[in-house]
């Protein structure tokens, strides 16, 4: 341990449970350590790494010095991680064998320079030779053997064995180099009689020829003005193949045991792959490969030689099946099973036929397939919808075979899973026990059945629950035929229906029952505008005022065009219709600021402000007729048109408004504006062209508040009066 080593080491806590090992402990290689007695008969512990005597300070293990080894080389820090690596050879004789009488064993010699360790192992490992692969000799400390005892030509002796050094590796022959003992050049291995007779004889290749050809492919690539190619002839054919006929598969249609196959050609390669082809109901295991792609041998007894064994005969090579072997009306052996080819695909038709190949079709032998009953030959159920009983299946059970599950669309079903049509509903004729009773009528837009629900009404002397589960009804088959006032007959009970419920009201407004494909369109591209008009401006009325070519008016056809092609979408002119006939609610050409923001914006145009402590109280005395509820709400419904009209007309002129409201308050005594002083701000001031019926519907919008008796004489603060124009 260094100087700096101890200092770091002495600064870390020592505490109970934190205990530091010693900074870069020399590693003792798992070797024990034993106590000894010294000559003046002390007991002690010698450890091999460091009980050195006076003349091994700086001498290492292997024979050198460490620090003459370190001064050669100044990158290296240590030996630990330090291996010189020889290739060597020993020769083992055979007994009792009439093949051969010895072995000629390769090895690999580590020697580690750290503590003059050896380890000895095998190479290369033969497959099926018999013979035991991996370490021969572990490591361990062979005495005699040093850094100077290892010598290209030399021998060196372990465990009773005798090993010939023949070659080493390249950074241990520049270690000897720069350490001043050069290692002689290699050597070759002897040679094994019996694994060289074994050895398959590699084809004679003429040099000159081969010189010569190369330099005409030379000669030839320079005058084109190209490249000479550094492939093989055979190489330059697999690759000629690949690249024309890559992905191009011929299919053949064969017969083998009763049993139907695709024999599948790659011509890229020359492999074969042989496919089941099914048929429906078979019985059989739904695998679709019978035999994976690769080249398939003429004689399939080639495939029991194994080719790495030393004693494998020495023969010709492997033939493989080609094309010229897949002709209609012959029968290949694959895997020594014959398959008769009878057609093939039209591709493969006219791939043949271009090759000048005849390609007639053979009658196809007698298969499993006209032995099964195929589903497709059976006699089909008639479906419910199309049976003259459909509707009467249901109820009381009946002795019959017929198959009256209805079809359902999937899609439709989807996206209409969560709407459905409410309706109140009473009894038409009730009887004087039913009077009272009051109904739910549910109709589902997801696959247009129905159901009737009762609903509870206290000391009626009925329970509530459903009462006609829910099913198909023949005769209500479309859901627009369901209005307020209609009679509806669901297992002969009449129900007249008298109100629906708001969300039914929006979707009959909207056209829900007459959704289609072009619809759900017609939304996506209206929702794919809103998204980028919405990232693009802070305010709404700055994004009406950018595309809209009339502030008064609105948006025109060609405005919408434009606003379209600016968000960067492009519109057929039958998609632009659907969508100016979705966003026109008046249907008079224009885009209003009201359409802009609640069709296309999806936004509430006008405002739900009420002022504080006017909240709705209950009116006290008689109850109001139905007329004059009524009158009530086809008021509130003329204020709010004539509020979205003096919208529009002011939308270019907000902040206008808004100094006008503020000097009409100003001059108030209270600072809170009456209704005449709404309307001369509106005269006078704004100069607003409103017809009289528009300013009293306007007035009734802004100083009506239910529960209030004299609300005409309401004052209203600027503040409220803001918060309606949402300025």
């Amino acid at each position: 341990m260094t100087s700096k080593d101890k200092t770091i080491y002495n600064a870390l806590p020592k505490l109970p449970g934190f205990n530091f090992a010693e900074l870069n402990e020399v590693p003792s290689h798992g070797r024990h350590q034993y106590l000894v007695l010294n000559e003046d008969g002390t007991r002690t512990v010698k450890d091999p790494n460091t009980d050195v005597d006076h003349a091994g300070v700086n001498e290492c293990r292997c024979g050198i010095p460490v620090r003459v080894i370190l001064n050669h080389f100044p990158q290296w820090k240590t030996l630990d991680d330090k291996v010189l690596r020889f290739f060597a050879y020993y020769v083992e004789n055979v007994v009792d064998s009439t093949i051969e009488d010895s072995r000629v064993r390769k090895v690999k010699i580590h020697y580690f320079l750290a503590d003059g360790t050896v380890s000895i192992t095998e190479i290369p490992a033969v497959v099926n030779s018999g013979l035991q692969p991996g370490t021969i000799v572990s490591r361990y400390k062979e005495p005699h053997i040093d850094v100077f005892a290892l010598s290209l030509g030399g021998e060196v002796e372990c465990r009773g064995i005798r090993y010939q050094l023949v070659d080493c590796h390249a950074a241990t022959r520049e270690f000897y180099e720069v350490m001043g003992i050069p290692q002689p050049e290699p050597f070759d291995y002897p040679i094994d009689k019996f694994e060289a007779s074994k050895k398959p004889r590699s084809k004679e290749v003429d040099e000159q020829h081969a010189a010569m050809r190369r330099e005409v492919e030379m000669q030839a690539a320079k005058a084109a003005g190209t490249h000479a190619s550094l492939l093989t002839p055979e190489e330059r054919v697999k690759a000629r193949s690949f690249f024309e006929h890559d992905r191009n598969v011929l299919c053949f249609y064969a017969v083998w045991d009763k049993r139907e196959f695709r024999i599948q050609y790659y011509i890229a390669d020359g492999t074969i792959a042989v496919m089941f082809d099914h048929v429906e109901n078979d019985g059989r295991d739904s695998f679709v490969t019978f035999t994976r792609r690769g080249k398939v041998p003429r004689n399939a007894r080639d495939l029991l030689l194994n080719t790495e064994t030393l004693n494998r005969p020495v023969g010709r090579a492997t033939e493989y099946l080609t094309l010229d072997d897949l002709r209609l009306g012959a029968t290949v052996d694959i895997y020594s099973r014959p398959f008769f080819i009878y057609d093939c695909d039209p591709k493969t038709h006219a791939y043949m036929a271009q090759k000048g190949v005849p390609t007639t079709p053979y009658p196809r032998p007698t298969a499993e397939r006209d032995f099964i009953r195929v589903q497709k030959t059976r006699p089909q159920l008639q479906d419910s919808h199309t049976n003259k009983s459909a509707g009467q299946t249901f109820g009381a059970s009946r002795m019959t075979f017929e198959d009256n599950t209805e079809k359902k669309d999937v899609l439709k079903y989807t996206r209409f899973l969560q709407d459905v049509f409410r309706f109140g509903a009473v009894l038409a004729n009730p009887k004087e026990i039913d009077s009272g009773r009051r109904f739910l009528v549910c109709y589902y837009l997801a696959d247009d059945t129905m159901s009737v629900c009762e609903i509870l009404v206290h000391n009626s002397g009925h329970r509530s629950g459903l009462i006609f589960a829910r099913r198909r009804v023949p005769e209500i088959s479309d859901p627009r035929t369901l209005k307020v006032g209609d009679k509806v007959t669901l297992d002969s009970v009449v129900y007249t229906l008298t109100e629906m419920d708001e969300r039914t009201q929006k979707y009959i407004d909207a056209g829900m029952p007459d959704m289609d494909e072009s619809y759900f369109h017609t939304g996506e591209l209206v929702v794919r505008v809103q998204q980028k008009i919405l990232q693009r401006f802070s305010r709404t009325t700055d994004a009406f005022r950018q595309y809209a070519s009339s502030n008064a008016e609105g948006l025109t056809r060609e405005d919408v065009r434009h606003m379209y092609i600016d968000n960067g979408f492009r519109l057929t002119e039958e998609e632009l219709d659907r969508v100016m006939d979705r966003v026109d609610s008046n249907k008079d050409g224009w885009v209003s600021l009201a359409d802009f923001i609640e069709t296309f914006l999806n936004q509430q145009f006008l405002s739900d402000f009420k002022p504080k402590n006017e909240g709705t109280s209950t009116a006290r005395g008689p109850i109001l007729s139905a007329e004059t509820l009524g009158r009530r709400d086809n008021a509130a419904k003329v204020a709010d048109a004539a509020f979205k009209r003096f919208l529009t007309i002011t939308e270019a002129r907000r902040t206008l408004i808004t100094r006008a409201f503020k000097g009409a308050a100003a001059e108030t005594y209270d600072g809170n504006l009456g209704m005449q002083d709404f309307v001369d701000c509106l005269q006078k001031r704004l100069q607003v062209d409103l017809a009289e019926d528009e300013l009293a519907a306007l007035l009734y919008k802004f100083y009506y508040s239910a529960g209030v008796k004299h609300w005409a004489a309401r004052r209203l603060p600027l503040n409220s009066i803001q918060q309606l124009l949402r300025l």
